[in-house]
């Protein structure tokens, strides 16, 4: 069987890594490089949660360093809710870190190290772009964070948009919902700049939004349990290093659980069957700062007679991300 060649890019904080375990875990890809940018931890954090969960799968992946901050905006680490939703109410032009969500270290605060940080010299856009020119049409890029290393890289060669066999997006949303502001999705909002260079490419995009998350992605109290009680170093791992994100679900939400944007984004890439409705649309991200900055504006109607650059994928198979998230932490 010929494996499906991926390159991750992803800001690892606790949903990051459990995509990054289920695509380590997959027999059907091999997972060729790991290009980290700030983002829900900053860029040094990313990278060693990145080598930690590689290490905890017994494989060795290159992770590359890519940008500590985005495009043309600020960057600061932000540690609780209330600094973080009164930082977004401000409007702000400057970024944040998503640390009240997934701890400090990104990965619960409950003491998660590799034992080995090295990660490669090599720039993750260097590596980007050198990867796509060597394998054109072959890899599947997944981006788990904010696009500003696929920005750099596309403006740093811009025929790799036509090298890329597919690219698969945890970003934005279908619907119109916010998990940042009542518009936007996290890694838009970092770096909407970089996500409107990324849309506009004419990259090959699937776009995965939140929506699908906490919809089709949510894990509450049975799923936690089932997964713990498969008693695995593996689906531990993954409900463990929840520990910040699940506090936070029952203080806003009442209940004890955790959605998984970037699983589901990765269990797409992994198996399109488990799209169950997707359509061809044209995108809009808003880069105003403003209520709207980092929205998703999609254009269902096709109002602005412009390209229909992304398949987005409205409906996911809720049931299916759960087996198979189930057999690659067995």
């Amino acid at each position: 069987m010929t494996k499906k060649k991926f390159i991750i890019d992803a800001d690892t904080g606790s949903d990051d890594a459990v995509a990054i375990l289920m695509a380590l875990r997959d027999p059907r890809v091999e997972v060729l490089g790991i290009t980290i940018v700030s983002g829900n931890v900053p860029l040094k954090q990313g990278i060693i949660n990145t080598l930690a969960t590689a290490e905890l799968c017994d494989t060795e992946v290159k992770v590359y360093a890519g940008a500590d901050k985005p495009l043309t905006r600020e960057y600061k680490e932000l540690y609780t809710l209330d600094e973080f939703a009164a930082h977004v109410k401000s409007l702000s032009p400057v970024s944040a870190s998503a640390q009240c969500v997934h701890g400090i270290d990104g990965m619960g605060d409950i003491g998660i190290e590799p034992l080995n940080k090295k990660y490669e010299d090599q720039n993750a856009v260097d590596y980007l772009v050198n990867s796509f020119n060597e394998n054109p049409n072959e890899i599947t890029l997944v981006t788990l964070g904010p696009l500003t290393n696929i920005a750099n890289a596309i403006q740093k060669d811009p025929s790799i948009v036509n090298k890329i066999e597919h690219c698969y997006v945890m970003g934005g949303t279908s619907d119109g919902t916010g998990n940042v502001s009542s518009a936007a999705e996290y890694n838009i909002w970092v770096d909407p700049e970089a996500a409107k260079i990324v849309f506009n490419s004419g990259l090959q995009i699937t776009m995965v939004g939140w929506d699908n998350s906490y919809k089709y992605a949510m894990l509450k109290d049975e799923e936690m349990n089932n997964l713990k009680l498969l008693k695995t170093k593996y689906a531990d791992f993954c409900v463990d290093i929840q520990k910040t994100l699940i506090e936070l679900t029952h203080a806003t939400y009442g209940f004890y659980g955790f959605d998984l944007p970037d699983p589901i984004t990765m269990a797409i890439a992994l198996d399109n069957k488990l799209i169950v409705e997707s359509q061809q649309l044209h995108v809009v991200v808003d880069t105003r700062d403003g209520i709207t900055r980092g929205q998703t504006i999609v254009d269902y109607f096709d109002a602005e007679k412009e390209e229909q650059n992304i398949r987005v994928v409205t409906k996911a198979d809720e049931k299916g991300f759960q087996s198979l998230l189930t057999d690659l932490v067995t």
